[in-house]
């Protein structure tokens, strides 16, 4: 470059050269160039009848790559942006992307007994659904089960089951069963979309006890088959008898926590059940949960100064952790503290009595969620605000 700068007749030469080769060959010749020669870079040549593709507008950049990471309530209020967004977030395809690619924890489905349910939002602007209390559905019900976005209902003192999603209040009726469940059935909804398996296909994991038969029978609802049958593995575990009615599904295992201090395993692929130990001294309040990719046992101890979490872990549930709140973190503790499946990682989930709270790990920060005006709710369920499709016969949608 130094060389170019200081003999300024050098570099006239030199375009003056270039001009004259360029008017010789005329304007469509191909002719070469030592790259080398020049004291700055030629990155490319060309090509004849290239034209610059157009710029993708910001519009459509965020329908192709943002949209299907949003919850459902902020989809449908996105829907009056335009016609074309309407059109495009109203599309099976996109409900199916979005129920595969949005997976976080909305909210809290909970129920007093004797009342219709309610929903507790982590998001007031973000998450929602028109009816929390799921009056759509055609008789009052009990909220069962729920995953990912589907939510499993039991009519009230009957053995008739509902799958629906409560953002579009679709519903579907499941046949009954072959066998009798009752209203405390231990029954866990297993749904996983998958990008690639357009047609959103669940199941329904029952383990029912009879009192005279001192074995568990499980019995399975699949939506490909629109049927219940009843698997061949029987468990005559003693000590799994008595389960409690929630249970929890990770990774193609469902579980159940006993009475008598075990977790009761059914590996659904396989359709054969194990057993795993829980520490001594674990009441009925403690929840199964999955922390950082493994399975987890919460277990809150009540103290007189405020609450211990402890921590439970791999495949020996042995502990993990213990965090200390103080009363100063949680407040007045009425009646009982019972342990919820976790958010995330991070984010930990305890029913204070008629509060609900959120403990973040690594802020120490406590948050309140919820304070009920009534009654304590005794059941709650984790809900992603997706919208999933329940496409099958014997399908209902409010007018």
């Amino acid at each position: 470059m130094a060389e170019f700068e200081s003999n300024g007749q050098g570099m006239a030469d030199l375009e003056s050269n270039e001009q004259e080769t360029m008017e010789d060959e005329g304007p469509d010749a191909e002719w070469d160039v030592d790259d080398s020669f020049y004291p700055f870079s030629i990155t490319a040549k060309i090509p004849k009848g290239y034209t610059e593709p157009p710029r993708a507008r910001l519009e459509d950049v965020v329908r192709n790559y943002v949209l299907h990471f949003l919850p459902a309530k902020s989809l449908y209020r996105f829907r009056t942006v335009s016609k074309g967004w309407n059109e495009w977030i109203s599309y099976p395809f996109f409900a199916h992307r979005q129920t595969t690619y949005f997976k976080d924890i909305s909210g809290l489905f909970c129920q007093v007994p004797g009342l219709n349910p309610s929903f507790i939002s982590f998001n007031q602007d973000a998450y929602g659904m028109p009816d929390p209390s799921l009056m759509f559905l055609p008789e009052p019900v009990n909220i069962r089960s729920s995953c990912n976005g589907l939510l499993c209902c039991q009519s009230v003192g009957d053995n008739v089951y509902y799958i629906c999603n409560p953002v579009t209040e679709e519903w579907k009726v499941l046949p009954k069963p072959n066998l009798y469940h009752g209203t405390e059935a231990a029954i866990v909804l297993v749904f996983e979309p998958q990008a690639l398996n357009f047609k959103e296909s669940y199941e329904l994991v029952c383990a029912v006890t009879f009192p005279d038969h001192p074995v568990i029978y499980f019995e399975i609802y699949s939506s490909r088959s629109s049927s219940w049958r009843l698997c061949d593995t029987i468990c005559c575990e003693l000590d799994s008898l008595d389960l409690h009615n929630g249970g929890y599904y990770m990774k193609g295992v469902v579980y159940w926590q006993s009475s008598s201090g075990g977790i009761l395993a059914f590996d659904l692929k396989n359709e054969q059940y194990g057993l795993l130990p829980l520490p001594l001294s674990v009441g009925q309040y403690g929840s199964l949960t999955v922390m950082h990719g493994e399975l987890c046992y919460i277990m809150p101890r009540r103290q007189d100064d405020g609450c211990s979490i402890y921590i439970h872990g791999n495949m020996d549930m042995s502990l993990k952790s213990v965090i200390n709140l103080t009363c100063d973190d949680v407040g007045s503790i009425f009646g009982v503290c019972r342990a919820l499946p976790s958010i995330n990682d991070d984010i930990l989930i305890l029913a204070n009595g008629r509060k609900v709270i959120a403990y973040h790990v690594r802020e120490h920060k406590v948050e309140l969620i919820f304070t009920s005006a009534g009654d304590a709710c005794t059941r709650y369920l984790p809900y992603v605000n997706s919208l999933v499709s329940v496409r099958h016969p014997l399908v209902g949608k409010r007018a």
